[in-house]
């Protein structure tokens, strides 16, 4: 089948919604040089679901404009989850992924060549979130999770948490796959006992009575349940043969996710919150600033990674069955562009 023909059918089959961001009503400084828009290279990013908060550099540089300023006519694709990311990215149908670490490294260990160049948290983000009459996740036994779909990062996560407190993912527990948002319901409604959840789900059900069971935004649990301090989990995923053949459009990009981190280190919550506004569309700003107070914890302020990230993501993955045996870092990861952004970014 030809590329253009599987491109259609990828797009039908998964009901995909592209949605374009960084237009300049959306703006609120001003880009440093005027760009022809007829000259900017479009790009394609894509994302699971709507994405998600501790992707949030990629989305302060496209609202404030680093991207166009460097050239770059962003858009951003959404699929139902991880796994279909890295279909669409494979397939050449987008240039960047938003995915997770154990992602790439299963992606890498079937075969294809692909790096991280960025690291968007420093440490893992999510949460374990149980319904109101379970108190340990022994009481879990028997019950119906929200684990993402089979394979993902989601996946790999929840099945940690349910072996970490004693019980065996393969036995013990049923997981399932929910839409984004839908575990509210299935929650109330028993259809689960529990669910993941970054800062947005994880506030929302709190205030809605339900339990935080484990909180990996706390370093306390984050190195009880990990053994590391460090878990650079959300990451920008690209082939190596896009790499190879634009590398000027990878530098572009790595340059305004850079300058998006900085711009970040460099304001206060309810700057970010205001910027970001319309990622969360109707929702009160106090809530966004909440959101974006409980982000802060785990985003990376830098980019970069770490052999402690690396190797406790190897640990997990191995463990959720994820990956069959350990690969090198430097096999997975790219800093060359991370690099070059920060000299340029130390420069000025």
């Amino acid at each position: 089948m030809k590329r253009s023909a599987m491109a259609i059918l990828l797009l039908v089959l998964l009901l995909v919604t592209t949605i374009t961001i960084g237009c300049g009503k959306l703006n609120t400084e001003t880009v440093s040089k005027t760009v022809d828009p007829s000259e900017l290279q479009k790009v394609v990013i894509a994302q699971p679901g709507g994405s998600g908060e501790s992707w949030l550099p990629v989305y302060i540089a496209s609202y404030l404009g680093y991207f166009k300023e460097n050239g770059l006519d962003v858009s951003f694709v959404n699929f139902a989850g991880g796994p279909l990311v890295i279909t669409s990215l494979l397939a050449g149908d987008s240039q960047f992924a938003l995915t997770g670490y154990e992602q790439v490294m299963k992606t890498n260990e079937k075969g294809k060549d692909t790096k991280m160049i960025v690291a968007t948290s420093a440490k893992h983000p999510w949460a374990f979130i149980v319904s109101k009459d379970i108190e340990t996740i022994a009481d879990l036994k028997g019950k119906t999770i929200s684990g993402g779909m089979d394979g993902s990062s989601p996946r790999g996560f929840v099945r940690a948490i349910v072996r970490h407190g004693g019980l065996d993912p393969n036995k013990d527990v049923q997981f399932i796959s929910l839409p984004s948002g839908g575990e509210i319901g299935a929650l109330g409604n028993g259809q689960i006992s529990a669910t993941f959840g970054g800062s947005n789900i994880k506030l929302d059900l709190q205030k809605r009575g339900y339990k935080v069971l484990v909180d990996l935004a706390d370093s306390e649990q984050h190195q009880k349940v990990l053994e590391a301090d460090n878990y650079p989990l959300f990451v920008i995923q690209v082939t190596e043969d896009y790499i190879t053949k634009n590398p000027e459009n990878v530098q572009k990009f790595t340059d305004g996710i850079v300058k998006a981190m900085n711009w970040v280190n460099n304001h206060s919550t309810e700057e970010i919150a205001k910027v970001v506004a319309p990622k969360f569309q109707n929702m009160d700003k106090d809530i966004i600033a909440d959101i974006i107070e409980d982000t802060k914890k785990t985003l990376s302020s830098d980019g970069y990674f770490t052999q402690e990230g690396h190797d406790a993501a190897v640990r997990l993955s191995i463990d959720a069955g994820l990956i069959a045996k350990p690969l090198s870092m430097e096999s997975v990861v790219d800093e060359s562009f991370l690099k070059n952004a920060h000299a340029k970014l130390d420069e000025k």
